[in-house]
C-alpha cells in the first residue's frame, strides 16, 4: 500500500508532450460506441432536422455510408436514445453558504449514466473577459441543465488536472471547480493584437518628425508609412519579434492541446459516447486550413488528438468564448499614428486574419469529430444547448472493412462520408480514421494499481458493500481532520479459520481527498487484520462492522473524499465517496463541526434522563449504536435522535462566557415538519471548542422516507449564525 500515492500521483499528472502515444484500453463489447477493428468498423451518427433536433425513426435503407468514396454495406443498425427527465442534483442553489451538510456522493452505476460530459476550460489561451463569460456559462448550466445521471466534470488545462476522478454527478463539487476558474496571468496574449504601432514603429517615426522639425520642414513631410525604406538591421529586428510572437502560440497551442489528449485517454475508459465542450480563445493551427507552414507540428498533434477522439468516442464542441468581435473598432492600446499615417487599413486585415486563423483549430477538432464549433456568438448558453441537444440520440452504423483499409503503404488515412436520403435532414459523424488498428491492452493491474483505478473511478464498486460518513473536526494544535466512519459488510469479505474458534479476515483500506481539479491533496491507507469468535462473530456478520480512519486536510475548501477497501483473500473491492467542506476558520465565523448521532428508544432515554445508565454497578449498562447510526442513518419513528457537535470561534460576551442559542428541525422536502425549542447552552470553560449535545424526539406520527436534521446555532455576542444537516431515512 505505501506505492498507493506515488500510483495516484502519476495518474493525475498531465504530460504537456504529445509525442509518444499510448494505447488506451478497449471498453467492453457494451460500452463500445466507435469501434475500428480489422473485423469490423463502427460510428455514430447523428441526424438532425432544421431546428437542430435530433430525428428518430430512421432505418439502415435511408443511409449511404462511404468509404474512401467506396460505397459500403451496412453490416450493424441501432438507434441509441439518451433521452429523460428528471430533477437537479446536489443542493438547493440557494442554500445560505454558512450551511453544510454530511451527505454522501451519488455515485451512478455505469449502466444508468445519461450523458458523459467535459466542460474543458483552456485557461492557457483565454483572455481575462472570457474566463469571466466561461464560468458564467457553466454555472448556469450546472444549476439549470444538468440532469440527474449526466456525469459531469470541470477541467482546466493551465496546470496539473486530474480528468477521470473529476466525473461526477454532484453539483457542489462541479460548482466549487467552476468557482475556482481564474485569469491565467501566463495565458497567451490578447484576444486581439493592436492595430498601433510596435516599439520599432514608434522609435522610427519619432526619429523621423524629429529630425524635420529640426529642419524646418515640419509641415511639409511625406507621411512616412512603417516598413518603408528601412534598413536590412530594423527589418530583422522586426521580423524577430514576429517569429518569437509566432512561437509563444504555438507553445501555448501545444499545451492546451496536451492537456486535451490527457482527458480524452481518461474519457476512453467511461462508457458509451461522450462529449467535450472545449472553451477557448483560440487554437491557431496553420495560417490556413490548408496551408499549415506556420504550425506543422501542431497540426500533427492536432490530428492526433483527433484521432484519439474518434477512437474513445468523444466528440468535441468547441465555443470561442471571444464572441462577436468588432475588428474595426479601436480598443485603448490602438496607436493613433496609424490612424493618421495611412497604415490602419493594413492593420486591421491583419488582426482580422489573425483572428480567422485562430479559429481553425477549433473548427478543425469540432469537424473531425463529428462536433460542431460556435464562433462569432455571444449566446454561450445557447450554444451549449444546442451541443447537448446532439447528445440526446444517434444511430450506430457498422460494416466490414477490406483487407486494404488498414494497409497503411496504400493510404495513412480513410475518409468517412455519411448521407441520408430524406431531404431537409443534416448529418454530423466523424471524419475517418488513420490506417492502423485499434490495440486492446488489458494489463494485469497489481493490488496498489486497482485500488488507485477504484479511488479515481467515478462509478461505485460494490463487490464489497461500503457505507460512509466523513465528519469533519477541527483539533486546535493539529488544525481540521475528517474522522470517516466506514460499515463494511463482513458478508462480502472472506473469513480464515484460525486456532480456538478465531475467525480472521485481512483487507487494504485507503482514504483520499481530491482538490476541486481533481488533483489528490490529502490520503491515508493501512492494512488491517479482523479478528472475532462466537457470539461477536455472529453479529458481526448480521450487522457488518464500522471501521475509522482519521485524515487531516490542511487546507480550506470543497473536497471530493474517496474511500476504496480491498479483500487482500480475494481481491475484491467496494468503495464510498463524499463531500466534505472544510471551513476557513481564520475568517473568525462561527462554525459547528459535523455531528456524531444515536438513535435510542423511548425507554432506554427516559432511563438515561433519569440516570439509571452507566457503567457502575448496579446500573443499567446499554450498548451504544453510535458508530452505526452516524453512518448508516437509518431510524425508526418513535424513537429520541441523540446529538452533539463541537463549536469554533464563538465569542466571548460581558460575562466572559461562551453562550449559544441551539434550534434543531426535522426537514422533509425543505419544510420543517417538526420544530424544536430553542434552547441555551453557556460554558466558562475556555480550555478547549466547547461540545454541545442534545436529543429530539422522532415523532410517531413521521411517516417512512427521507429527512433532514437541522440544527441552528447562534452567537449571542457576535450575533453570528450557522447550521448544520444530517440527512437520514425513518424506516
Amino acid at each position: 500500500m505505501h506505492r498507493l500515492v506515488l500510483i495516484l500521483g502519476i495518474c493525475t499528472i498531465v504530460s504537456l508532450s504529445i509525442g509518444a502515444q499510448q494505447p488506451a484500453p478497449t471498453p467492453s463489447a457494451v460500452d463500445e460506441v466507435v469501434r475500428i477493428n480489422t473485423d469490423l468498423i463502427q460510428i455514430d451518427v447523428t441526424v438532425t432536422d432544421k431546428d437542430g433536433k435530433v430525428v428518430t425513426g430512421l432505418k439502415p435503407e435511408d443511409f449511404q455510408l462511404y468509404e474512401n468514396g467506396e460505397l459500403q454495406k451496412i453490416a450493424n443498425f441501432s438507434f441509441v436514445s439518451k433521452t429523460t427527465g428528471g430533477a437537479s442534483v446536489g443542493t438547493d442553489a440557494n442554500t445560505a453558504s454558512n450551511s453544510t451538510t454530511s451527505s454522501a456522493v451519488r455515485m451512478i452505476a455505469r449502466s444508468s449514466v445519461r450523458r458523459t460530459i467535459a466542460l474543458v476550460v483552456d485557461d492557457l489561451n483565454l483572455s481575462f473577459a472570457s474566463v469571466y463569460y466561461t464560468r458564467k456559462a457553466l454555472q448556469k448550466f450546472v444549476d439549470e441543465e444538468m440532469q440527474p445521471d449526466d456525469l459531469v466534470a470541470v477541467i482546466h488545462t493551465g496546470g496539473g488536472v486530474g480528468a477521470l476522478q473529476q466525473f461526477t454527478s454532484d453539483k457542489r463539487l462541479l460548482k466549487a471547480a467552476i468557482a475556482s476558474i481564474r485569469w491565467n496571468p501566463f495565458s497567451s496574449v490578447n484576444a486581439l493584437s493592436s492595430v498601433g504601432q510596435n516599439d520599432t514603429d514608434v522609435t522610427e517615426r519619432f526619429t523621423v518628425e524629429s529630425d524635420q522639425i529640426a529642419s524646418g520642414n515640419s509641415k511639409q513631410y511625406t507621411l512616412l508609412h512603417p516598413h518603408d525604406n528601412i534598413d536590412e538591421v530594423q527589418k530583422a529586428s522586426r521580423d524577430s519579434a514576429k517569429n518569437a510572437a509566432a512561437a509563444q502560440k504555438a507553445i501555448y497551442a501545444q499545451s492546451s492541446i496536451g492537456a486535451v489528449t490527457y482527458i480524452i485517454k481518461g474519457m476512453a475508459k467511461l462508457p458509451g459516447r461522450k462529449a467535450m465542450l472545449l472553451f477557448s480563445d483560440g487554437i491557431n493551427i496553420g495560417e490556413t486550413m490548408n496551408n499549415k507552414s506556420r504550425a506543422p507540428a501542431i497540426f500533427d498533434f492536432i490530428q492526433e488528438v483527433a484521432d484519439a477522439a474518434n477512437r474513445s468516442s468523444v466528440t468535441l464542441f468547441t465555443f470561442d468564448a471571444r464572441g462577436m468581435q468588432q475588428s474595426q473598432a479601436f480598443s485603448a492600446s490602438d496607436n493613433t499614428y496609424e490612424v493618421i499615417d495611412g497604415h490602419r487599413e493594413q492593420k486591421l486585415r491583419e488582426r482580422d486574419r489573425d483572428f480567422k486563423d485562430s479559429q481553425d483549430g477549433l473548427v478543425y477538432l469540432a469537424e473531425q469529430t463529428g462536433g460542431k464549433a460556435l464562433l462569432n456568438s455571444n449566446d454561450l448558453d445557447g450554444g451549449i444547448r444546442r451541443a447537448l441537444d446532439q447528445q440526446e440520440g444517434y444511430y450506430l452504423l457498422a460494416y466490414i472493412p477490406d483487407a486494404e483499409t488498414f494497409d497503411a503503404n496504400k493510404r495513412k488515412f480513410n475518409k468517412f462520408e455519411v448521407k441520408v436520403k430524406k431531404p431537409g435532414l443534416k448529418v454530423s459523424y466523424r471524419s475517418g480514421f488513420f490506417s492502423q488498428p485499434g490495440i486492446d491492452v488489458r494489463p494485469q493491474l497489481t493490488a496498489e494499481n486497482e485500488m488507485a483505478e477504484s479511488l479515481m473511478s467515478p462509478f461505485a464498486q460494490s463487490d464489497i458493500a461500503l457505507n460512509i460518513n466523513a465528519l469533519y473536526a477541527n483539533d486546535a494544535v493539529d488544525g481540521a481532520y475528517v474522522r470517516s466512519f466506514l460499515h463494511i459488510d463482513a458478508r462480502s469479505l472472506k473469513f480464515s479459520d484460525a486456532p480456538d474458534g478465531w475467525k480472521t479476515a485481512a483487507f487494504d483500506v485507503a482514504a483520499v481527498a481530491f482538490g476541486n481539479n481533481g488533483v489528490p491533496v490529502d490520503h491515508i491507507e493501512t492494512n488491517y487484520t479482523i479478528k472475532a469468535k462466537g457470539p461477536t462473530f455472529d453479529a458481526m456478520v448480521a450487522n457488518g462492522f464500522v471501521y475509522v480512519l482519521m485524515l487531516p486536510i490542511k487546507k480550506p475548501g470543497v473536497y471530493q473524499y474517496r474511500v476504496a477497501l480491498r479483500d487482500s483473500a480475494t481481491g475484491k473491492i467496494g468503495t464510498a465517496s463524499q463531500v466534505v467542506e472544510i471551513p476557513d476558520l481564520s475568517k473568525q465565523r462561527l462554525t459547528i463541526s459535523s455531528m456524531a448521532v444515536e438513535d435510542v428508544s423511548m425507554n432506554a432515554w427516559q432511563m438515561i434522563t433519569q440516570g439509571k445508565v452507566s457503567n457502575s454497578t448496579g446500573q443499567a449498562q446499554l450498548q451504544s449504536t453510535l458508530l452505526y447510526d452516524t453512518v448508516l442513518r437509518q431510524f425508526r419513528p418513535g424513537t429520541v435522535l441523540r446529538y452533539g457537535f463541537e463549536v469554533y470561534n464563538a465569542r466571548l460576551d460581558p460575562r466572559k462566557k461562551v453562550s449559544l442559542e441551539l434550534q434543531a428541525n426535522i426537514l422533509q422536502n425543505g419544510e420543517p415538519v417538526v420544530r424544536g425549542n430553542v434552547n441555551n447552552f453557556e460554558t466558562a470553560d475556555l480550555s478547549k471548542s466547547p461540545r454541545v449535545s442534545g436529543a429530539m424526539t422522532l415523532r410517531d406520527d413521521l411517516k417512512p422516507g427521507e429527512y433532514v436534521f437541522e440544527i441552528t446555532v447562534t452567537d449571542t455576542a457576535s450575533k453570528q449564525i450557522t447550521r448544520q444537516l444530517f440527512p437520514f431515512t425513518l424506516n
